[in-house]
């Protein structure tokens, strides 16, 4: 894969379009890499649940769980990273997202067919003609809903729960758990942003960062339920001892853990 440099160093002509967040991502040879359309499609959704089998020896159910926290938690990389640092959120409908499936750690590769983001007026990126500009907070959320949700997520657990007993509950909790888990990596306000994020998620409560900056959440991966794997140091199944969150927002007596970064099994 040909990337974009990660750095872009200040051009000497400040006419010139600055560079996303998102440009190491995008991917100039699509071979080997499978589009997300066809993953939300079902054209080819059993590639991405086929790993944990094959690695793990996951049954059915577990294994659509334990792909989904996987593979929401690389697509939950770039957008934590992107608002972090620069308040863009990346383009990350199914239809601009490539998937490459991994051999090993850490499993899943996410690229990118082009740098598209949306970002703020006050943004230096508003000169790229790539940039969706967009008013205030309010407006990139709903760009975060209708592209990632909306246009990849919401499809791909349609899809998932066609073929899968998995639930919608769960699958919607690894998604909140990825976002919560990717602030917690990146931002310096890991609790306001994730909450921001979450709560734009078709179900709301199921994961956050609180106010000790340690992820919670109350769903299961089901680890538990694949011979290769244990279940989580603090899976909700083994321990019911819970710490409230600090945010002022709704979720009260949440699960406190720390996730071992990128390891689906953990």
């Amino acid at each position: 894969m040909q990337t974009a440099p990660a750095l872009h160093p200040a051009p000497s002509d400040w006419t010139l379009p600055p560079r996303f967040i998102a440009d190491p991502l995008v991917v100039e040879d699509e071979d080997g890499w499978i589009p997300a359309a066809d993953l939300a499609s079902g054209e080819r959704l059993e590639s991405l649940f086929e790993m944990p089998q094959r690695l793990w020896d996951a049954p059915s159910h577990a294994a659509a769980v334990l792909a989904w926290k996987t593979y929401t938690y690389r697509l939950a990389q770039p957008l934590a990273t992107a608002w972090a640092l620069a308040r863009e959120i990346p383009l990350l409908s199914a239809d601009n997202v490539l998937v490459r499936i991994l051999p090993a750690a850490p499993y899943i590769a996410v690229g990118l067919r082009r740098a598209t983001s949306a970002v703020l007026p006050t943004s230096p990126a508003t000169r790229s003609h790539d940039a969706i500009v967009l008013p205030d907070e309010s407006g990139m959320l709903a760009f975060f809903r209708s592209t990632l949700i909306d246009q990849h997520l919401q499809p791909l657990l349609e899809r998932t729960k066609e073929t899968r007993r998995a639930g919608e509950r769960v699958l919607w909790g690894q998604a909140a758990a990825a976002i919560a888990y990717a602030f917690a990596d990146i931002s310096a306000s890991a609790m306001h942003d994730t909450s921001l994020f979450t709560n734009a998620l078709p179900v709301c409560g199921l994961a956050g960062v609180d106010g000790d900056e340690q992820v919670w959440r109350n769903t299961c991966c089901l680890a538990f339920a694949s011979p290769s794997l244990s279940a989580c140091r603090d899976c909700v199944t083994v321990t019911r001892s819970r710490k409230p969150a600090v945010t002022g927002a709704k979720i009260k007596n949440t699960l406190v853990r720390r996730l071992k970064r990128g390891d689906a099994a953990d």
